[in-house]
């Protein structure tokens, strides 16, 4: 990822994300080190996020990039 602000948010309806074209799986890498599988959103300006409570990630690996 070209130096951009990774940001992790909250979801406020994860399930939405299921079919949404512009949702891919990911590792997220945080800032602590530790790393979980998350949601990558494309779109960039979602109705579905929660950014009161975003935290800063360190690096981001698609999963399914061909998809």
């Amino acid at each position: 990822m070209a130096q951009r602000q990774l940001k992790v948010v909250r979801l406020l309806e994860p399930e939405m994300c299921l079919e949404c074209r512009f949702a891919h799986t990911a590792d997220v890498e945080m800032e602590d080190g530790t790393s979980h599988q998350m949601v990558y959103c494309k779109r960039l300006d979602c109705d579905n996020w929660d950014v009161v409570s975003a935290e800063t990630a360190k690096s981001i690996q698609l999963r399914d990039e061909a998809a």
